[in-house]
């Protein structure tokens, strides 16, 4: 893997590795890459001029599954020739401003290590989006991401994972692709608890109706409880059912439906700040809509697909369209690997 942007004199990961090369790019404000669901996305419909997300249906189109975490698509091995750490250290979420603790300049290593082992202050919230597209703009094909994808995608893939505090996901997206609980990862095992992470990310499944099989492993089996996400109207019966199951559930809405802005109100307050969303397509659609996303990793795949094929986002229009500033990009046989972050400057006209 080498960098294409941006470009220094100094590129980390100059190893020599076989499967290396040129390794991962510093991430500067940070960011996890992009990873999507092959096959099935969220149909997350805002009702009109609410800006609340009814229920996650399937429709075409590509969220991320996880490789062998949340879908039964196996992960690459840890040993593949990729080094973690440098994967790691480049998409990075932003640490805490460093105004929240303003030293002299010589003390600001000693005390960022100050900040991380007591916790505080905590990092704003961050919500980004890993998803991943074809030369013609299709975020799928024949209703699965995985012909668009690649052993080093699915390798960043595994690493925002390992980075995030919580994965959302919508729940058409978590019944089509069969979603399970993530898992722990023994190279993440000391940066997650260095960062006062638990072993692994919670799952957050977006749904107004909660029609959901409460039996699956995703809710019988978690290494951390997995969160449903719904309106304070939802069915008190499926929410009942949903408790039983070991699930929690967290309001982000007053009616049935749920409002993306709350979404990132509500696990933040949970503690849950680092979020990554894997889809679907119209999920993503209401977060870009209602300017809650700050990150897009978007892994653009070196192929065609024409044919009838979702986008990455779907959703209301936007007034003016949301504008994103390039932070980084990488490339590894001919997949490029991006990082977006919301520009600090004016959207698009």
């Amino acid at each position: 893997m080498r960098r294409l942007f941006p470009v220094t004199e100094e590129t980390p990961g100059r190893t020599g590795r076989p499967g290396v090369g040129e390794a991962v790019a510093e991430a500067g404000a940070g960011g996890e890459s992009a990873a999507r669901e092959p096959g099935v996305a969220g149909r997350d419909r805002a009702a009109p001029g609410t800006g609340a997300v009814p229920e996650a249906g399937v429709v075409p189109g590509a969220g991320r599954v996880p490789g062998g975490g949340a879908s039964g698509r196996p992960e690459p091995p840890e040993g593949s020739g990729w080094d973690l750490d440098e994967l790691a250290d480049a998409y990075a979420y932003p640490e805490a401003e460093a105004e929240a603790y303003p030293q002299a300049e010589g003390n600001r290593d000693r005390d960022r290590n100050r900040v991380r082992a007591e916790g505080a202050p905590r990092p704003s919230p961050w919500l980004r989006a890993n998803m991943v597209s074809g030369l013609d703009g299709a975020g799928e094909h024949e209703g699965r991401s995985a012909p668009l994808s690649s052993p080093a995608d699915m390798r960043v893939f595994g690493v925002l994972r390992a980075l995030a505090d919580v994965v959302i996901v919508g729940a058409g997206t978590a019944r089509g692709e069969g979603y399970r609980p993530a898992r722990a990862r023994k190279a993440f095992e000391a940066r997650r608890a260095a960062a006062g992470q638990g072993p692994a990310p919670a799952i957050a499944v977006v749904s107004a109706s909660l029609d959901l099989d409460f039996s699956r492993p995703l809710f019988t089996e978690p290494l951390v409880p997995t969160l449903l996400v719904t309106g304070a109207a939802a069915p008190g019966d499926r929410m009942a059912a949903a408790r039983a199951a070991g699930a929690q559930v967290v309001f982000a809405g007053a009616g049935a439906g749920v409002d993306p802005g709350e979404v990132v109100r509500a696990l933040a307050e949970r503690g849950h700040r680092r979020m990554l969303l894997e889809g679907g397509p119209r999920l993503l659609g209401q977060f870009v809509a209602e300017d809650a996303l700050d990150e897009l990793c978007l892994t653009l795949s070196p192929v065609l697909t024409a044919g009838r094929a979702s986008r990455i986002a779907l959703g209301p229009d936007v007034a003016v369209p949301r504008r994103f500033e390039l932070v980084s990009v990488l490339e590894d046989d001919g997949f490029l690997f991006t990082r977006y972050r919301r520009s600090t400057e004016a959207s698009a006209s």
